[in-house]
C-alpha cells in the first residue's frame, strides 16, 4: 500500500471527482487527482493499492502439506483395510480425511484473521464509492476461506481417488474398463463442476455477505441474512403461497392419468388429438401468461364471457386475492397436463397386455383391473412425475411474474419471485442467496422424503 501526495493530504471524493480503479483478481488500485485550493488544477495524485492475497502463501503452503499428509495416511490405512477384510475402506479413510479438514479449518481462520489485518489498513469504503471505471470489490477474507474450501475438496477427490486405487482388489481388466468409463464421463463431470457446482459454491459465498450490487464494500455478515430470514414474514408469506400452489400437482396428474387413459385407445385419429393436448408444454411460458392474463380479464375476459353467459357472476381472478393463486395453478395444471399425459402413456404402453387378457378372462371388471393391475405398476411412473411435479412447482417464476407480479397483496408472492426481488429490485444479492440456499435445502429435504416414502410402495407392489 502506498500513497504520493503533493501540495496536502488527500480528502474523501465528491461529485467532481474522476477516479481511475484499476482492477485485477489479484490485486486493486485507485488513483485520485489531488486538485489545488481553488479547486481548479491537478498538481499531484494519491495512489492506494491493496494486495489482500499476499498474506495467504503460508496458510496456502500450509493447506498443501496437509493435503499431502493426509494423501499418504490415507493410502497407508486403505492399504491396510485392502489386506484385513475385518476393516471398511470407508473408516479407514476416517482419520486422514479427519486430520485434512481440522489442518484446513485451522488454516482457513488463519488465512481470514492475515487478510482481515491486511484489509484494516485501507481507508473506509466511502472514500473511493464514486468513480467513472469498473471497479470489482476487493477479496475479502472469506474469499480466502472459499479458495481453501475447494482446495480441501480437491484434496479429498484425490483421497478418494487414492483409497479405490490401493482398496480395488480387482483385475487390471476391471480397473482399465472403470477408468476408461470415468474418461468418457469426464466432461459432463467437469461440465457440471464449473458451471453447476461452482456457482452453487459462489451463492453461499454471497449468502454470507450484505451484498449490494451498486456498493464497493460488500461486508462480511455470516449467517446475518440467514436469521433475518427467520424473522421476515414476507418470506414466510412466500414459502406458504408456494407450498399450497404445490397442491396442483396430484390434481394435474389425476387429469394427465385420466388423459393418457383416453388417449390409449387405438382409434382414429388419437395421435393428433395427444398432439394438440401436449402442444402447450412445448409453447413459450410468457406467451401463455399472457394469453391467460387475457383469458383472466374481468371485463372482456374469455371465462367471464362464458360465466356472464350461464347467468353466472363475473370474478377477478388476477385482481382478488382469494384467487390469483387458484388462477396461477390452474394454468400451471395445464401447461403440465401434456407432457404428464405423454409420461403416462409411455408407462401404460409398457404394461404387458397378457395380464390384463388374463384378468378380462378371469371376468374382472375395467374398474378392477384398472386398480389391481394398471395403477400399481405405474406407480414407478407417478414417483417420477410427483417428485419433479414438486420441484417444479417450488420453482414457478415466469407465470408469476408475467401475471401478477407477486400481487395482489403478496398474494401470490412465491419463494422464486422474492428471490428475484430481493437481488435485482431491491440489489440485494446476499439475501437472495441466503434465500436460495433455503429453497434448496427444502427441496432436497422433499425429495428424499418423497423418494424413500413411494419408493417403499413401489418395491412393495413390485
Amino acid at each position: 500500500m502506498c500513497f504520493a501526495a503533493l501540495g496536502r493530504p488527500a480528502r474523501p471524493l465528491d461529485a467532481q471527482d474522476r477516479a481511475l480503479v484499476h482492477a485485477a483478481w489479484w490485486h486493486r488500485a485507485v488513483s485520485l487527482p489531488i486538485k489545488d485550493r481553488d479547486e481548479w488544477e491537478i498538481i499531484g495524485a494519491v495512489a492506494l493499492e491493496a494486495s489482500p492475497w499476499r498474506p495467504l502463501g503460508l496458510p496456502l503452503a500450509l493447506v498443501a502439506v496437509a493435503a499431502l499428509l493426509a494423501i499418504g495416511l490415507a493410502r497407508r490405512a486403505v492399504s491396510r483395510a485392502a489386506g484385513d477384510r475385518a476393516v471398511s475402506p470407508a473408516l479407514a479413510l476416517a482419520r486422514p480425511l479427519s486430520v485434512l479438514a481440522t489442518c484446513s479449518l485451522g488454516l482457513v481462520l488463519l488465512a481470514r484473521g492475515s487478510v482481515e489485518r491486511a484489509q484494516a489498513l485501507l481507508p473506509p469504503a466511502t472514500a473511493i464509492a464514486r468513480f467513472d471505471a469498473l471497479a470489482l470489490p476487493l477479496p475479502s477474507a472469506p474469499l480466502a476461506s472459499l479458495a481453501l474450501a475447494l482446495t480441501l475438496a480437491a484434496a479429498t477427490a484425490v483421497i478418494a481417488a487414492a483409497g479405490w486405487a490401493a482398496s480395488a482388489r480387482r483385475r487390471p481388466a476391471d480397473r482399465r474398463e472403470t477408468l476408461t468409463a470415468w474418461g468418457f464421463l469426464a466432461p459432463s463431470a467437469l461440465h457440471l463442476l464449473v458451471f453447476t457446482a461452482g456457482p452453487l459454491a459462489f451463492t453461499l459465498y454471497v449468502s454470507m455477505h450484505d451484498w449490494d450490487l451498486l456498493r464497493v464494500d460488500r461486508p462480511f455478515v455470516g449467517l446475518g441474512n440467514y436469521a433475518e430470514l427467520a424473522r421476515d414474514p414476507l418470506f414466510w408469506r412466500a414459502l406458504a403461497n408456494t407450498a399450497l400452489y404445490a397442491l396442483y400437482v396430484p390434481v394435474s396428474m389425476a387429469l394427465a392419468l385420466g388423459a393418457a387413459l383416453i388417449l390409449d385407445q387405438p382409434l382414429k385419429g388419437m395421435k393428433a388429438l395427444r398432439a394438440v393436448v401436449f402442444l402447450p408444454t412445448v409453447v413459450s411460458y410468457v406467451a401463455i401468461a399472457v394469453v391467460w392474463q387475457w383469458m383472466f380479464n374481468v371485463d372482456f375476459g374469455l371465462l367471464n364471457f362464458l360465466m356472464r353467459a350461464v347467468q353466472l357472476p363475473a370474478v377477478d381472478w388476477l385482481g382478488n386475492p382469494k384467487t390469483a393463486l387458484v388462477a396461477v395453478m390452474i394454468v400451471s395444471a395445464w401447461v403440465q397436463l401434456g407432457y404428464q399425459m405423454v409420461i403416462y402413456l409411455a408407462g401404460l404402453q409398457g404394461i404387458p397386455a397378457h395380464l390384463h387378457e388374463a384378468a378380462t378372462l378371469d371376468g374382472a371388471a375395467a374398474w378392477a383391473r384398472f386398480r389391481h393391475i394398471t395403477f400399481p405398476l405405474l406407480r414407478p411412473v407417478t414417483v417420477y412425475l410427483f417428485v419433479t411435479g414438486i420441484i417444479w412447482s417450488f420453482q414457478v417464476f415466469t407465470l408469476v411474474y408475467v401475471m401478477t407480479e407477486g400481487g395482489p397483496v403478496h398474494a401470490t408472492d412465491v419463494l422464486v419471485y422474492r428471490i428475484y426481488q430481493n437481488a435485482w429490485e431491491f440489489r440485494r444479492m446476499g439475501y437472495a442467496s441466503a434465500m436460495s440456499w433455503v429453497l434448496f435445502a427444502i427441496l432436497l429435504g422433499l425429495t428424499l422424503l418423497q423418494w424413500r416414502a413411494l419408493n417403499r410402495k413401489v418395491d412393495d407392489a413390485a
